[in-house]
């Protein structure tokens, strides 16, 4: 079993902070450059063949101005529509080893689509698994993700107060579910969190003091958009 965080970690959201649009090659190519940077958190989901991309929205309305929906259409055809998608596999072989990830999986089925043994089966190829969390505001994806993978990649169940999220999975009671590793509230929810038997990982803290008592605190991971403002914090 992955032995939990012995000290704080700086993840940088989506790749942001540093240069690039988010979940692109050229915003996590920049967060390599930073050598106080820890890890790297991105969004990860699965296209009509089977593809695992790393995009947040579940369409491409925002990023791309074309509404189209990420699992029912081929890696080939959303390529047309926004070339900058970047295939999961092209981020590990950009990265290797060099940063941690923590991999989102977005996902709001409850059924078995294969996005989970495909995610292990990326790790394992890239020989990766001790560089990877696993995390999902979808207790169930997350505990299939737990079974296939075994104790030797942790998980981190997500949760927030906003109203996009199933009211009963807006306070972390997923986890009497997913059984995760790490708790990853967003940072008002965070404090609380830190009174459970989990290691709290939070975001998205951009805020230079919030992320300073939030360490004070307890947090072992803050996830921000503006990694290079809270590099004091963490390059000491």
């Amino acid at each position: 079993m992955r032995k939990p965080f012995t000290r704080p970690h700086l993840f940088s959201h989506r790749g942001l902070g540093f240069g690039g649009k988010e979940n692109t090659l050229e915003a996590f190519h920049a967060c390599l450059q930073q050598e106080y940077l820890d890890g790297i958190e991105l969004d990860v989901q699965q296209t009509a063949d089977g593809k695992l991309v790393v995009i947040h929205d579940f369409n491409l309305k925002r990023i791309a101005g074309t509404d189209a929906v990420i699992s029912e259409l081929s890696y080939a055809e959303l390529t047309t529509m926004y070339a900058e998608l970047p295939l999961l596999d092209e981020v590990f072989s950009l990265c290797t080893d060099r940063l941690l990830y923590d991999l989102e999986i977005k996902s709001e089925s409850l059924s078995n689509q294969g996005l989970e043994t495909r995610l292990l089966d990326m790790i394992t190829a890239h020989h990766l698994a001790a560089k990877v969390v696993v995390s999902s505001f979808n207790p169930v994806s997350l505990l299939r993700f737990r079974r296939l993978a075994g104790p030797g990649i942790p998980t981190a169940l997500i949760y927030s107060t906003d109203a996009s999220v199933p009211v009963l999975l807006r306070h972390g009671l997923g986890r009497h579910l997913a059984r995760p590793t790490y708790l990853k509230p967003e940072q008002t929810q965070a404090v609380q969190a830190l009174k459970l038997p989990h290691q709290v990982v939070t975001w998205t803290v951009d805020d230079p003091e919030a992320a300073r008592q939030l360490l004070k605190a307890g947090v072992m991971g803050i996830i921000s958009n503006k990694g290079g403002e809270l590099e004091s914090l963490f390059n000491c």
